[in-house]
Protein backbone atom coordinates (compact mmCIF):
# COMPACT_ATOMS: atom_id res chain seq x y z
CA UNK A 1 0.00 0.00 0.00
CA UNK A 2 1.49 2.91 -1.05
CA UNK A 3 1.43 6.60 0.38
CA UNK A 4 -1.00 8.22 -1.46
CA UNK A 5 -3.34 5.32 -0.47
CA UNK A 6 -2.88 5.63 3.44
CA UNK A 7 -3.33 9.32 3.26
CA UNK A 8 -6.57 9.00 1.24
CA UNK A 9 -7.50 6.71 3.82
CA UNK A 10 -6.73 8.73 6.80
CA UNK A 11 -8.93 11.52 5.64
CA UNK A 12 -12.07 9.64 4.39
CA UNK A 13 -11.91 7.97 8.23
CA UNK A 14 -10.97 11.17 9.48
CA UNK A 15 -13.86 12.63 7.91
CA UNK A 16 -16.69 9.95 7.93
CA UNK A 17 -15.78 9.22 11.77
CA UNK A 18 -18.61 10.40 13.28
CA UNK A 19 -22.62 9.71 13.29
CA UNK A 20 -24.20 11.87 11.19
CA UNK A 21 -27.41 13.79 10.99
CA UNK A 22 -29.75 13.07 8.02
CA UNK A 23 -29.86 16.00 5.86
CA UNK A 24 -29.67 16.98 2.50
CA UNK A 25 -29.33 20.67 2.51
CA UNK A 26 -26.09 21.39 5.12
CA UNK A 27 -26.59 24.74 4.64
CA UNK A 28 -30.00 25.40 6.18
CA UNK A 29 -30.46 28.26 8.37
CA UNK A 30 -34.76 28.22 8.43
CA UNK A 31 -35.63 27.59 11.88
CA UNK A 32 -39.12 26.58 13.19
CA UNK A 33 -40.16 28.37 16.05
CA UNK A 34 -40.16 26.79 19.29
CA UNK A 35 -43.44 26.19 21.08
CA UNK A 36 -41.86 25.51 24.46
CA UNK A 37 -40.19 29.11 24.44
CA UNK A 38 -41.99 32.17 25.74
CA UNK A 39 -39.75 35.21 26.94
CA UNK A 40 -36.63 33.62 26.40
CA UNK A 41 -33.54 35.69 25.11
CA UNK A 42 -30.76 33.84 23.53
CA UNK A 43 -27.57 34.84 21.40
CA UNK A 44 -27.31 32.35 18.30
CA UNK A 45 -24.36 32.84 16.43
CA UNK A 46 -24.17 31.72 12.85
CA UNK A 47 -20.82 31.00 10.99
CA UNK A 48 -19.72 29.35 7.59
CA UNK A 49 -15.79 29.06 7.26
CA UNK A 50 -15.26 28.53 3.46
CA UNK A 51 -12.80 27.70 0.37
CA UNK A 52 -14.16 27.66 -2.91
CA UNK A 53 -12.18 27.40 -6.36
CA UNK A 54 -13.65 27.45 -10.07
CA UNK A 55 -11.68 26.17 -12.52
CA UNK A 56 -14.17 27.64 -15.74
CA UNK A 57 -12.46 26.33 -18.89
CA UNK A 58 -15.34 27.81 -21.09
CA UNK A 59 -15.91 30.98 -21.66
CA UNK A 60 -19.68 31.23 -20.24
CA UNK A 61 -18.65 31.07 -16.38
CA UNK A 62 -15.54 33.47 -14.77
CA UNK A 63 -13.28 31.37 -12.78
CA UNK A 64 -13.43 32.06 -8.71
CA UNK A 65 -11.06 30.97 -6.00
CA UNK A 66 -11.98 32.57 -2.24
CA UNK A 67 -11.32 31.43 1.32
CA UNK A 68 -13.32 33.41 4.05
CA UNK A 69 -15.37 33.58 6.67
CA UNK A 70 -19.23 34.67 7.03
CA UNK A 71 -20.22 35.30 10.73
CA UNK A 72 -23.40 36.34 12.16
CA UNK A 73 -24.25 36.74 16.03
CA UNK A 74 -27.74 38.16 16.49
CA UNK A 75 -29.44 38.70 19.69
CA UNK A 76 -32.65 36.23 19.66
CA UNK A 77 -36.15 36.96 21.70
CA UNK A 78 -39.45 35.04 22.17
CA UNK A 79 -42.19 37.47 22.86
CA UNK A 80 -44.46 34.35 23.00
CA UNK A 81 -44.42 30.72 21.37
CA UNK A 82 -45.44 32.31 17.80
CA UNK A 83 -43.40 35.29 17.54
CA UNK A 84 -39.69 36.10 17.45
CA UNK A 85 -37.11 38.74 16.80
CA UNK A 86 -33.38 38.25 15.62
CA UNK A 87 -31.40 41.25 16.06
CA UNK A 88 -27.48 41.43 15.04
CA UNK A 89 -25.12 41.69 12.21
CA UNK A 90 -23.90 40.05 9.34
CA UNK A 91 -20.05 40.24 8.31
CA UNK A 92 -17.88 38.71 5.39
CA UNK A 93 -14.20 38.70 5.32
CA UNK A 94 -12.13 37.05 2.73
CA UNK A 95 -8.57 36.08 3.09
CA UNK A 96 -6.00 38.42 1.73
CA UNK A 97 -8.00 41.65 1.88
CA UNK A 98 -7.80 44.19 4.93
CA UNK A 99 -11.26 44.32 6.68
CA UNK A 100 -14.33 43.63 6.05
CA UNK A 101 -15.83 42.70 2.51
CA UNK A 102 -19.83 43.23 4.00
CA UNK A 103 -21.28 44.17 6.82
CA UNK A 104 -25.32 43.94 7.15
CA UNK A 105 -27.11 44.55 10.08
CA UNK A 106 -30.07 41.91 10.59
CA UNK A 107 -33.15 42.26 11.59
CA UNK A 108 -36.12 39.50 11.55
CA UNK A 109 -39.79 38.88 12.99
CA UNK A 110 -40.94 35.52 12.59
CA UNK A 111 -44.54 34.85 13.47
CA UNK A 112 -46.96 31.82 13.44
CA UNK A 113 -50.16 32.86 12.29
CA UNK A 114 -51.77 29.22 12.49
CA UNK A 115 -50.03 25.42 12.26
CA UNK A 116 -48.08 25.44 8.82
CA UNK A 117 -48.30 28.75 7.85
CA UNK A 118 -45.71 31.23 9.24
CA UNK A 119 -44.88 34.99 8.44
CA UNK A 120 -41.39 36.82 8.04
CA UNK A 121 -40.38 40.06 7.38
CA UNK A 122 -36.77 42.11 7.58
CA UNK A 123 -33.58 39.36 7.22
CA UNK A 124 -34.77 36.39 5.01
CA UNK A 125 -34.01 32.78 5.20
CA UNK A 126 -32.50 33.14 1.79
CA UNK A 127 -30.51 32.17 -0.75
CA UNK A 128 -30.11 28.38 -0.59
CA UNK A 129 -32.86 27.64 1.55
CA UNK A 130 -35.27 28.11 -1.38
CA UNK A 131 -33.99 24.80 -2.50
CA UNK A 132 -33.90 26.28 -6.38
CA UNK A 133 -32.02 24.22 -9.58
CA UNK A 134 -28.81 25.71 -10.31
CA UNK A 135 -29.87 26.88 -13.77
CA UNK A 136 -32.06 29.62 -11.72
CA UNK A 137 -29.95 30.01 -8.90
CA UNK A 138 -26.08 29.87 -8.65
CA UNK A 139 -24.82 28.32 -5.63
CA UNK A 140 -21.70 30.93 -4.86
CA UNK A 141 -24.06 33.76 -4.20
CA UNK A 142 -24.08 31.62 -1.17
CA UNK A 143 -21.54 33.62 -0.29
CA UNK A 144 -21.51 36.62 -2.88
CA UNK A 145 -25.03 37.43 -2.11
CA UNK A 146 -25.87 35.73 1.54
CA UNK A 147 -28.75 37.81 3.02
CA UNK A 148 -31.83 38.93 1.42
CA UNK A 149 -34.31 41.34 2.94
CA UNK A 150 -38.22 42.07 2.32
CA UNK A 151 -40.89 39.87 3.29
CA UNK A 152 -41.48 35.67 3.32
CA UNK A 153 -44.70 33.51 3.51
CA UNK A 154 -43.96 30.02 4.27
CA UNK A 155 -46.38 26.89 4.32
CA UNK A 156 -45.80 23.62 5.29
CA UNK A 157 -48.47 20.31 6.00
CA UNK A 158 -48.75 17.22 5.40
CA UNK A 159 -48.71 17.10 1.11
CA UNK A 160 -47.66 21.12 0.55
CA UNK A 161 -44.15 22.61 1.23
CA UNK A 162 -44.07 26.43 -0.12
CA UNK A 163 -41.78 29.02 0.57
CA UNK A 164 -43.27 32.47 -1.38
CA UNK A 165 -40.45 35.53 -0.55
CA UNK A 166 -39.98 38.92 -1.79
CA UNK A 167 -36.51 39.90 -1.70
CA UNK A 168 -35.93 43.90 -2.05
CA UNK A 169 -32.48 44.26 -3.37
CA UNK A 170 -32.40 47.81 -4.28
CA UNK A 171 -34.59 50.86 -2.78
CA UNK A 172 -34.35 53.71 -4.33
CA UNK A 173 -35.57 57.56 -3.40
CA UNK A 174 -36.93 60.58 -5.50
CA UNK A 175 -34.11 61.71 -7.77
CA UNK A 176 -31.86 58.83 -7.16
CA UNK A 177 -29.38 57.72 -10.27
CA UNK A 178 -30.57 53.92 -9.96
CA UNK A 179 -33.35 51.65 -10.77
CA UNK A 180 -34.98 49.81 -8.08
CA UNK A 181 -34.75 46.05 -8.06
CA UNK A 182 -36.48 43.18 -6.30
CA UNK A 183 -36.88 40.05 -7.03
CA UNK A 184 -40.12 37.62 -6.14
CA UNK A 185 -39.89 33.74 -5.58
CA UNK A 186 -41.77 30.40 -5.09
CA UNK A 187 -40.99 27.07 -4.19
CA UNK A 188 -43.43 25.11 -4.43
CA UNK A 189 -43.78 21.06 -3.44
CA UNK A 190 -46.84 18.94 -3.77
CA UNK A 191 -46.77 15.54 -2.60
CA UNK A 192 -48.98 13.24 -4.17
CA UNK A 193 -47.60 10.41 -2.84
CA UNK A 194 -46.17 10.68 0.58
CA UNK A 195 -45.25 6.95 2.17
CA UNK A 196 -42.19 5.96 4.43
CA UNK A 197 -40.52 4.34 1.71
CA UNK A 198 -41.22 6.35 -1.34
CA UNK A 199 -42.47 9.72 -2.45
CA UNK A 200 -43.31 11.15 -5.58
CA UNK A 201 -44.13 15.13 -5.86
CA UNK A 202 -44.99 17.94 -8.35
CA UNK A 203 -41.82 20.81 -8.21
CA UNK A 204 -42.62 24.25 -8.93
CA UNK A 205 -40.02 27.11 -9.14
CA UNK A 206 -40.33 30.49 -10.12
CA UNK A 207 -38.38 34.05 -10.22
CA UNK A 208 -39.47 37.03 -11.29
CA UNK A 209 -36.68 39.58 -11.48
CA UNK A 210 -37.60 43.57 -11.78
CA UNK A 211 -35.37 46.25 -12.42
CA UNK A 212 -37.59 49.89 -12.93
CA UNK A 213 -39.12 52.71 -10.21
CA UNK A 214 -40.88 55.97 -11.10
CA UNK A 215 -39.28 58.43 -8.95
CA UNK A 216 -36.13 57.79 -10.19
CA UNK A 217 -33.32 59.64 -12.33
CA UNK A 218 -32.11 56.96 -14.01
CA UNK A 219 -32.29 57.16 -18.15
CA UNK A 220 -33.80 53.28 -19.29
CA UNK A 221 -35.77 51.26 -19.56
CA UNK A 222 -37.91 49.10 -16.75
CA UNK A 223 -37.58 45.40 -17.36
CA UNK A 224 -38.27 41.86 -16.08
CA UNK A 225 -37.29 38.66 -16.31
CA UNK A 226 -39.23 35.38 -16.01
CA UNK A 227 -37.79 32.15 -15.01
CA UNK A 228 -39.93 28.97 -13.85
CA UNK A 229 -39.20 25.58 -13.39
CA UNK A 230 -41.56 22.66 -13.39
CA UNK A 231 -41.24 18.77 -13.20
CA UNK A 232 -41.22 16.23 -10.86
CA UNK A 233 -39.32 14.73 -7.83
CA UNK A 234 -39.71 10.48 -7.41
CA UNK A 235 -37.66 9.51 -4.40
CA UNK A 236 -37.27 5.98 -2.72
CA UNK A 237 -35.63 5.06 0.93
CA UNK A 238 -33.79 2.28 1.99
CA UNK A 239 -32.36 1.48 5.08
CA UNK A 240 -28.95 3.27 4.46
CA UNK A 241 -30.01 5.00 1.15
CA UNK A 242 -31.84 7.70 -0.54
CA UNK A 243 -32.62 7.70 -4.34
CA UNK A 244 -34.33 10.09 -6.65
CA UNK A 245 -34.94 11.03 -9.91
CA UNK A 246 -35.46 14.71 -11.25
CA UNK A 247 -36.87 16.19 -14.61
CA UNK A 248 -37.45 19.24 -14.96
CA UNK A 249 -38.91 22.06 -17.80
CA UNK A 250 -37.29 25.18 -17.55
CA UNK A 251 -38.48 28.50 -19.13
CA UNK A 252 -37.27 32.21 -19.61
CA UNK A 253 -39.09 35.42 -20.73
CA UNK A 254 -38.43 38.59 -20.26
CA UNK A 255 -40.47 41.91 -20.96
CA UNK A 256 -38.82 45.01 -21.85
CA UNK A 257 -35.36 44.30 -21.92
CA UNK A 258 -33.05 46.95 -23.70
CA UNK A 259 -31.24 46.72 -27.26
CA UNK A 260 -27.55 48.03 -25.74
CA UNK A 261 -26.06 48.75 -22.03
CA UNK A 262 -25.46 47.27 -19.10
CA UNK A 263 -28.81 45.64 -18.67
CA UNK A 264 -28.72 44.10 -22.29
CA UNK A 265 -29.44 40.44 -23.16
CA UNK A 266 -29.00 38.79 -26.40
CA UNK A 267 -32.11 36.41 -25.85
CA UNK A 268 -35.38 37.67 -24.85
CA UNK A 269 -36.96 34.11 -24.33
CA UNK A 270 -35.56 30.75 -23.79
CA UNK A 271 -36.12 27.14 -22.26
CA UNK A 272 -34.26 24.38 -20.73
CA UNK A 273 -34.66 20.81 -20.11
CA UNK A 274 -33.16 19.98 -16.98
CA UNK A 275 -32.79 15.26 -15.78
CA UNK A 276 -30.92 14.74 -13.06
CA UNK A 277 -30.87 11.61 -10.50
CA UNK A 278 -29.09 11.30 -7.37
CA UNK A 279 -28.25 9.01 -4.42
CA UNK A 280 -27.78 9.97 -0.74
CA UNK A 281 -26.43 8.71 2.65
CA UNK A 282 -25.47 9.70 6.17
CA UNK A 283 -21.89 10.29 4.67
CA UNK A 284 -22.18 11.09 1.39
CA UNK A 285 -24.11 12.64 -1.91
CA UNK A 286 -23.50 11.63 -5.46
CA UNK A 287 -25.54 13.02 -8.42
CA UNK A 288 -25.43 13.13 -12.26
CA UNK A 289 -27.43 14.75 -14.91
CA UNK A 290 -28.07 16.26 -18.25
CA UNK A 291 -28.60 19.91 -18.93
CA UNK A 292 -30.03 21.10 -22.72
CA UNK A 293 -30.60 24.90 -23.00
CA UNK A 294 -32.27 26.69 -26.17
CA UNK A 295 -31.09 29.99 -25.60
CA UNK A 296 -31.89 29.99 -21.86
CA UNK A 297 -30.53 32.93 -19.81
CA UNK A 298 -31.64 33.27 -16.10
CA UNK A 299 -31.78 36.55 -13.51
CA UNK A 300 -29.59 34.39 -10.31
CA UNK A 301 -28.91 31.09 -11.82
CA UNK A 302 -25.64 29.39 -12.73
CA UNK A 303 -24.12 30.70 -16.03
CA UNK A 304 -22.45 27.39 -17.03
CA UNK A 305 -26.46 26.71 -17.80
CA UNK A 306 -27.21 29.52 -19.84
CA UNK A 307 -26.54 30.79 -23.24
CA UNK A 308 -24.75 33.92 -22.65
CA UNK A 309 -21.46 34.70 -20.54
CA UNK A 310 -20.81 35.99 -17.64
CA UNK A 311 -18.66 38.58 -18.67
CA UNK A 312 -19.10 39.19 -22.09
CA UNK A 313 -22.43 40.70 -23.55
CA UNK A 314 -21.48 39.77 -26.98
CA UNK A 315 -20.55 36.35 -26.08
CA UNK A 316 -23.65 34.09 -27.36
CA UNK A 317 -24.53 30.39 -28.39
CA UNK A 318 -27.97 29.36 -28.67
CA UNK A 319 -28.03 25.81 -27.63
CA UNK A 320 -26.38 24.34 -24.67
CA UNK A 321 -25.94 21.18 -23.67
CA UNK A 322 -23.67 19.64 -20.07
CA UNK A 323 -23.30 16.66 -18.53
CA UNK A 324 -22.78 17.31 -14.80
CA UNK A 325 -21.52 15.27 -11.77
CA UNK A 326 -21.37 16.65 -7.87
CA UNK A 327 -20.31 14.49 -5.29
CA UNK A 328 -20.17 15.48 -1.77
CA UNK A 329 -18.59 14.15 1.32
CA UNK A 330 -20.22 14.77 4.81
CA UNK A 331 -18.83 15.14 8.57
CA UNK A 332 -22.55 16.37 10.48
CA UNK A 333 -21.24 16.42 14.19
CA UNK A 334 -24.52 17.06 14.86
CA UNK A 335 -27.96 19.66 13.75
CA UNK A 336 -25.81 22.65 14.72
CA UNK A 337 -21.88 21.90 13.53
CA UNK A 338 -21.23 20.25 9.94
CA UNK A 339 -18.43 20.14 7.43
CA UNK A 340 -18.72 19.42 4.04
CA UNK A 341 -16.56 18.79 1.37
CA UNK A 342 -17.70 19.67 -2.15
CA UNK A 343 -16.97 18.49 -5.93
CA UNK A 344 -18.67 19.42 -9.14
CA UNK A 345 -17.55 18.60 -12.82
CA UNK A 346 -19.58 19.77 -15.69
CA UNK A 347 -18.93 18.58 -19.34
CA UNK A 348 -19.54 20.50 -22.18
CA UNK A 349 -21.63 18.28 -24.75
CA UNK A 350 -21.06 21.05 -27.63
CA UNK A 351 -18.04 22.94 -27.81
CA UNK A 352 -14.44 21.26 -28.01
CA UNK A 353 -13.03 22.62 -24.36
CA UNK A 354 -11.35 20.98 -21.04
CA UNK A 355 -14.40 20.50 -18.21
CA UNK A 356 -14.97 22.97 -16.14
CA UNK A 357 -14.83 21.98 -11.85
CA UNK A 358 -14.93 23.50 -8.74
CA UNK A 359 -14.28 22.04 -5.56
CA UNK A 360 -14.66 23.31 -1.73
CA UNK A 361 -14.78 22.96 1.40
CA UNK A 362 -17.20 24.20 4.27
CA UNK A 363 -17.22 24.06 8.07
CA UNK A 364 -21.04 25.37 9.06
CA UNK A 365 -21.76 26.60 13.11
CA UNK A 366 -25.25 27.30 13.88
CA UNK A 367 -25.44 26.92 17.86
CA UNK A 368 -27.88 28.88 20.41
CA UNK A 369 -27.02 30.31 23.50
CA UNK A 370 -29.47 31.03 25.90
CA UNK A 371 -29.23 33.90 28.00
CA UNK A 372 -32.03 34.71 30.79
CA UNK A 373 -35.81 34.42 30.72
CA UNK A 374 -38.40 37.16 31.86
CA UNK A 375 -41.50 36.44 34.02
Amino acid sequence: MNGKTVKIIFFLTFFLGVKNSFATNTFLTREFLCDSCNKDLNLRFESSSFFKNNEYESDFATGFTGIGVMFKPTLEYYFNKSTKLNFGAFGLKYSGLDGLSQLVPIYQIHHKVTNGFELVFGSLYGNLNHYLAEPLYRFDRYYLDNVEYGVQILNYSEFIDSDLWLNWEQFILEGDPFQEEFTLGNHSKIKFLNKKRYQVAGDCQLLIYHKGGEIDSYNGPAFSLFNGSYGFDFSLKSQYLSYSIRPKILVYKSLGLPDEGENYKHYKNGNGFLFSGDIEHDYFYFESGYWSGNKFVSSSGEYLYMSIAESDLDFHQDNRQLFFTKFRLKRHMSNNLKLELRMNLYVDLRNDVLPDYSFGVYFIANELFFLKKDK
